[in-house]
Parts: C-alpha cells; structure tokens; sequence
C-alpha cells in the first residue's frame, strides 16, 4: 500500500494535500483525476480517498474511514542528541518504523550537543510513517535537561546502564506507558544515576557490548515492543 499524510480530521469530506505528497501522488505514482490514494493523519485514521483536483495541490475526497486502535503499551525513549547529527535523525527514522509512540531529546551532562532541528526531525518521522505504513504518528517532545525530565515524566522510567547486571524483563514493567532513558556517548554522569536512584528509576542493561547511543536506543525499543506485544 502507498500511504501519504494529511492532517485531517475524522469528520472531513474534502482534504487538500502537502506540496510534497501532491508532487509525489502526481509525478511518481502518476494519479490522476479519479484514482483512489490512501492517507493517514498520523492518530490510527486510514482514508481511502479519491482525486477530484490536480495541480500544485492535490484535492481529495473522503470515501471511507477505517479506525484503528492504538497499542495497549506505549514506548518512549528519552535518548541525548548525539554529536553526529545523522545518528539521532536516523534513530528517528528507524524507531517511527519499529513503533515508537515518544521520544525525547534528552541533555545529559556528558552531552556534546545541546539542540535539535525540531522541524527536520518531524519530516523524517512523516516520511518513515508513510514508508512502513504506520497510522500512529510518533510525538517528538521538546528537548529536556535530564533532572527535569525524570522530576516531570509520568512514565515508568528506565535507565540504561552498563554497570548493572539487571536484564529488561516483562516481569519489571508495572505499568503500560514505558520509557527508556539513553545516554550521550559518554554515558550517564555518576551525579545523574545517583539522581536516577533517588527517584526511584530502574536500571537495566543492554548487554556487554559498549553500544553506540543510537544503536542501544534501537535495541532497547526493540526488545521492550517484543516484550510488551
């Protein structure tokens, strides 16, 4: 299935689309006037719709709507912006295919970067949701400092950790909404995991190996969606 976003609503008859899925639904797909394309809004909607208007702009008509629901676990991982740019946007990319319901930039101590191209990120969410036909759009939360984010967080909040010998096991999540906290390259500060204990935070480990940050945060979602699903 070709799938292409919109941010429509449940009770629209008529959706005009982006200028980058109308160029796409034109030139590559070659749609024309009467073909059906499918769209998501990127909140568990799937319309089959139908085009009426071609140019710059697609203009559709809503046919149906399928509803779906969302899983019972939600996952989010709180990972550090890394110093090389294209690992965080790929994570981005990879764990929106894996389905990922948050992330969070999070600033660590250690962290050699402190910002995030906010608008990009959410492109390449879109562009992933579209490619492996997910109907539920991840949020991107706005960048954290560590100490605010677990003082503010209502998540049951994990710390990924190298020192500690204890496994992700389903046997630890007690609640549904999950979050897995990822370090920058450096890792976590030793005045970050004695704030993490304090608050009574979870560590686990990812394994033996010294992973790189981005690669730990595929891991680890991986391993909680196979556990929760």
């Amino acid at each position: 299935m070709d799938l292409f976003f919109s941010n429509y609503k449940a009770n629209d008859k008529y959706v005009v689309m982006n200028d980058i899925d109308s160029k796409h639904i034109s030139r590559s797909f070659r749609k024309n006037i009467g073909d059906s394309i499918m769209i998501t809004n990127g909140f568990g909607y799937l319309c089959n719709a139908e085009i009426i208007e071609i140019g710059k702009k697609i203009k559709v008509k809503i046919n149906s709507i399928e509803k779906f629901e969302s899983s019972s676990h939600s996952v989010h991982i709180a990972l550090s912006p890394l110093k090389n740019v294209s690992r965080f946007e790929w994570f981005v990319e990879k764990s929106t295919e894996l389905g990922i319901s948050q992330i969070t930039p999070l600033v660590c101590e250690y962290s050699e970067k402190k910002k995030v191209n906010m608008d990009r990120l959410e492109r390449i969410l879109i562009s992933s949701l579209k490619q492996s036909n997910q109907f539920f759009k991840p949020i991107i939360n706005s960048i954290k400092t560590f100490e605010n984010f677990i003082k503010e967080n209502e998540d049951e909040l994990f710390m990924a950790n190298l020192k500690t010998s204890n496994k992700i096991k389903r046997e630890l999540f007690t609640q549904n909404n999950i979050c897995l906290m990822i370090g920058p390259e450096g890792g976590f500060s030793d005045e970050e995991i004695k704030l993490a204990k304090k608050q009574n935070i979870k560590e686990v480990t990812l394994g033996n190996s010294r992973l790189r940050s981005e690669t730990a945060a595929i891991f680890g979602l991986s391993v909680i969606k196979s556990l929760v699903s």
